[in-house]
């Protein structure tokens, strides 16, 4: 890769972490009801991660995955410091799946693996550290079917952005 090349896809990757960090701080900024934020900052956060991939590629899309969980634990929304690797693992596979089967039919079930991956994550994780009941009804809602709503939500806006946005790099 030339030069230019390299150094476009750095913007590019900057760019897209700056956005996604600006998404996780919409909770911050707009006091919604936590379902809404979830709703909302997961779909937008999954268009983001669909996008990037598409425009930086594998790599950098990675690092932004495994940083969006970090970030998530920092504000609080995250509470147990354990899930961090099990959401980064859900998001690469997300990224990974959509990008293998974007043109196809496919692509639809990275939602249902996103959730897979972060159910049965919080489930170990519930069963590991032994957590109140409420806490671990809480948190296997929120790596349960909401998922594959913010997945699909996910795919279906990056499809629009994607007609929308210049042409790859």
């Amino acid at each position: 890769m030339e030069a230019k090349n390299t150094g476009k896809l750095f913007v590019y990757a900057a760019l897209f972490l700056a956005i996604a960090l600006i998404i996780q701080n919409i909770r911050v900024i707009l006091p919604l009801p936590g379902p809404i934020t979830m709703f909302l900052i997961g779909s937008l956060l999954n268009m983001t991660l669909i996008l990037a991939v598409c425009y930086t590629g594998v790599m950098p899309t990675s690092i932004i995955a495994i940083l969006l969980p970090f970030v998530a634990f920092m504000q609080g929304q995250l509470a147990i410091v354990f899930m961090i690797p099990i959401v980064a693992v859900g998001n690469i596979v997300y990224v990974l799946y959509c990008r293998k089967f974007w043109q196809g039919k496919f692509v639809w079930l990275a939602p249902f693996i996103k959730m897979a991956i972060l159910y049965v994550g919080s489930l170990w994780v519930i069963h590991m550290l032994h957590l109140p009941e409420k806490t671990a009804a809480i948190l296997s809602f929120m790596m349960s079917w909401p998922q594959i709503v913010t997945g699909l939500m996910g795919i279906i806006l990056a499809r629009i952005m994607l007609k929308k946005l210049p042409k790859k790099i």
